[in-house]
């Protein structure tokens, strides 16, 4: 299956993003941590994890189902559905492996799903290559570089100086997402993709409803 990455401006309106962060950020938050460069664990945000089949968030729902309809045209079971307030910038991985809800059907992974709750200087950059495994470690293992880098010096500085700089010789960049409040950003879980390094560009956080979806075989 083909999931093609794609943008969608004013998918949700400033009315619907307030009763969906009036709900979701109800919920108890999930407190996520990761590796940063130099060994050491901080904290990327938190997650408010909710059930989109739990009746509790039919609101949600019935703002967000014929949205997702309209823009994949497929009926998309949701692994995972939070919204991320994030403090430390992702870096370079797949979503394949990531979500918790089980499907009573056949799926397969298909969208990671992006929608800004407010408007920052950030980007979330998506690259062609991909792994269903999360990290890109085993991929530049097993695949070799490319002899002439994609990804120059100028462009790794911008958006990428909070990430050691060789995994980008096996990466080219697909698109480059600027968070807008209410845009949606959609793209194949198996592609590699990270944030930029919103810090360094004065923001101390960022907000986020995201989804980890799937599609019937």
């Amino acid at each position: 299956m083909n999931f093609d990455s794609k943008i969608i401006d004013n998918f949700l309106s400033d009315t619907e993003i307030d009763t969906i962060e009036s709900m979701v950020m109800a919920v108890k938050a999930n407190e996520v941590s990761d590796p940063a460069p130099g060994g050491e664990t901080v904290k990327s945000g938190d997650y408010y994890v909710f059930d989109y089949y739990d009746p509790n968030f039919s609101k949600v729902v019935e703002i967000l189902a014929p949205k997702f309809q309209e823009a994949v045209g497929q009926d998309l079971f949701f692994e995972q559905i939070h919204i991320f307030d994030c403090v430390d910038p992702y870096r370079v991985h797949s979503d394949v492996a990531s979500g918790w809800k089980k499907s009573t059907e056949p799926t397969v992974p298909a969208w990671t799903l992006i929608i800004p709750l407010d408007t920052y200087d950030s980007h979330t950059i998506v690259f062609k290559e991909g792994s269903v495994i999360k990290e890109p470690q085993e991929y530049t293992k097993e695949v070799p570089p490319y002899a002439n880098p994609t990804i120059d010096a100028a462009t790794r500085e911008r958006y990428f100086s909070h990430i050691p700089g060789n995994v980008f010789d096996w990466l080219t960049i697909e698109d480059i997402f600027k968070w807008k409040k209410g845009s949606m950003f959609a793209a194949a879980r198996f592609k590699f993709h990270t944030s930029d390094n919103f810090l360094a560009n004065g923001i101390p956080g960022k907000r986020a409803l995201i989804a980890w979806t799937r599609v019937p075989e």
